[in-house]
């Protein structure tokens, strides 16, 4: 299992752009799909969110895994947004559909 945060406090930033050219080495297209999404907290600003994401590979073909991940749910502009966004998904079952 691996694990990817949003926020990167404690990286420099020559290690960020690294892992996210690592993340799209192999793949081309990524699309998550929340299917559940589970607040928690006293201000609900916490959630739990539970789906799939569906891969395309630069080398033909395609998979789906199951994601699950946790958010940070800030207010800017008036807006909803993500301030902190951390996702846990099995690797190990993404490597064995490709």
């Amino acid at each position: 299992m691996k694990l990817y945060a949003r926020t990167h406090d404690n990286l420099p930033s020559t290690e960020i752009i690294a892992m996210r050219n690592a993340m799209w080495e192999k793949v081309s297209t990524r699309s998550h799909k929340p299917s559940k999404v589970f607040p928690f907290g006293p201000n609900a600003d916490e959630v739990m969110l539970f789906g799939t994401v569906e891969f395309t590979f630069k080398e033909g073909g395609g998979s789906a895994v199951d994601w699950a991940a946790r958010a940070k749910l800030v207010q800017e502009g008036g807006k909803v947004k993500m301030g902190f966004y951390q996702v846990y998904m099995d690797t190990a079952a993404m490597a064995a559909k490709k």
